[in-house]
């Protein structure tokens, strides 16, 4: 296959990026490597397959460049490298929020990466130490909750090689000894310690939730730990506007590039009144040249944005239980015109539209009753009203048993391509099933001209005339025909040699240039042939 993406440089890499926020650092001088752990945060997984979010990785002393990364079912709560054997004995598990702990036992061979569970029924393995007499001793959790939540029973256990030890070889039911206290799961100071063994370079990252890709080559990404970020052309950070609450959702940069507009996610404390301020109802326009804020609109409730190429931008209500106004945006970031839209009771996600001649939105009931409905919101003319009018429905075929959901889209000259979470009714519970389509329809009668159904959780989509890519939550991107849906070429996601979890894109088709935000903060820099 011809299309196959190139990365050729990673923004925000760091030593330690795989492994997420971190919970435990511990060095192993004797095999020459740091073993860190750390949780990626959750996803919304809709599809086959499950979502770990849990790593542990072995880096390299010398360079901390990764060795080995493990994922893991559960949290990490103990780390413990073997005093002469190349392996490291780790402790995860966690409440299972209704009555049981659950958790492994992992024994991770530092060389070759092999991972073995010792545990022969799963518990949360809260401390581990080795023994000077070769035994590994264990604070397991009680089976339940009611044996609390504070305390362990206490285990050692010997192997005739530790090397070859087999899965299983633990039964934690042996652990019957007096209850001790746990303590801590985590290390408290493992923050200082990553920057310590990385000479300061060390930065927190997570999620970068959208990008945008500007004309003279400069990227823009928000994120859980960043409002808003640019990178130069060279890849270097230009900078950066630390998170307040829970970072940033969504950018829609001005065509001139010169500003972009910010909304946002979680709460911020108000400095006159000490009060929690939902930031969600804020949209900031920002100074693409300095991070300055150059322009605010609070909103009733937290916004859709919907913006064209030519930038206009329509802010829109979303969740609320009563009727609320839209607000447009002229290019030149002027409010023209208030619509009043239906209340929308949707927690679904908007539709987002890249490249776009028209503002387009989603909400229902349409024309016929039956809802969702795809809408343009048409700017006013002369006469100065805003005017909202119904497409076509969300779904294309009612006789299908394909129940879509409104996700990320591209419009092309004569199309729109859009793409989400499905579920397909089945005779019986067991049947049905969810996965993702990508539907190419007609403008402007919506007639479905090709639909590609996969059962992988999707992640983003953009494109332009030739092809579509199309982001997965498993770390592959395919490339699809514009025109027939035809997949045109795959390709597994990584750095360093270690797989990547997309969850945004962005492609500039004039620098056939594709970036691709992931899951712990980094930001894939792709070519894209000709």
């Amino acid at each position: 296959m011809p299309d196959e993406l190139n990365v050729h440089r990673v923004l925000g890499d760091q030593p330690f990026a795989e492994i997420g926020r971190p919970v435990w650092a511990v060095t192993d001088s004797p095999h020459r490597c740091v073993v860190v752990a750390g949780d990626l945060g959750h996803v919304m997984w809709r599809g086959t397959g499950q979502w770990l979010g849990h790593r542990i990785g072995v880096y390299e002393a010398g360079t901390l460049r990764p060795r080995h990364v493990v994922a893991s079912r559960h949290p990490v709560c103990a780390v413990e490298p073997h005093p002469e054997l190349p392996l490291v004995a780790v402790g995860t598990g966690r409440y299972d929020g209704s009555w049981d702990f659950e958790g492994e036992l992992l024994l991770l061979h530092l060389e070759t990466g092999r991972v073995t569970n010792l545990l022969s029924k799963s518990r949360q393995v809260r401390h581990l130490r080795w023994l000077e007499d070769g035994r590994l001793a264990m604070l397991l959790s009680p089976e339940d909750k009611d044996g609390g939540f504070r305390k362990g029973f206490e285990l050692a256990v010997a192997a005739d090689d530790w090397l070859s030890a087999p899965s299983g070889l633990i039964d934690p039911d042996r652990a019957r000894h007096p209850m001790v206290e746990s303590g801590l799961l985590h290390d408290p100071r493992v923050e200082d310690t990553l920057a310590r063994l990385t000479r300061g370079r060390w930065r927190r990252r997570a999620e970068v939730r959208d990008l945008a890709v500007l004309a003279d080559g400069r990227v823009l990404a928000t994120g859980r730990h960043t409002d808003l970020e640019c990178w130069d052309p060279s890849g270097g950070l230009t900078w950066a506007l630390p998170a307040a609450g829970e970072g940033s959702v969504r950018v829609e940069a001005a065509p001139d590039g010169g500003s972009a507009w910010v909304t946002y996610r979680g709460y911020q404390r108000d400095e006159t009144t000490g009060r929690q301020v939902d930031r969600g109802t804020t949209v900031r326009r920002i100074a693409t040249a300095d991070g300055r804020v150059v322009d605010l609109v609070d909103m009733p409730s937290a916004p859709a944005p919907s913006a064209t190429r030519e930038g206009w931008l329509a802010l829109c209500p979303r969740g609320g239980r009563t009727a609320h106004a839209a607000r447009l945006l002229a290019p030149a970031h002027q409010e023209v015109a208030r619509l009043d839209l239906a209340p929308n009771h949707s927690n679904s996600p908007a539709l987002r539209v890249r490249h776009s001649t028209r503002l387009l939105y989603v909400d229902g009931p349409g024309a016929d009753g039956d809802a969702p409905w795809i809408n343009v919101i048409e700017p006013p003319g002369e006469q100065g009203q805003a005017v909202l009018r119904a497409l076509f429905p969300l779904r294309w075929d009612p006789a299908s048993t394909l129940q879509p959901w409104c996700g990320p889209a591209v419009e092309l000259t004569d199309a729109l391509v859009h793409a989400g979470r499905s579920y397909r009714r089945g005779a019986t519970y067991a049947e049905a099933r969810e996965g993702t389509y990508v539907v190419s329809r007609g403008l402007p009668d919506g007639a479905a001209r090709w639909v590609y159904e996969t059962d992988k959780p999707l992640a983003d989509l953009d494109g332009d005339e030739q092809r579509v890519f199309v982001a997965f939550l498993t770390g592959e991107v395919e490339i699809l025909d514009a025109a027939t849906g035809e997949v045109r070429a795959r390709h597994t996601l990584s750095a360093h040699g270690h797989p990547v979890t997309p969850m945004s894109m962005a492609y500039r088709s004039d620098q056939r240039r594709l970036v691709v935000g992931t899951v712990d903060g980094r930001i894939l820099d792709c070519s894209v042939p000709e």
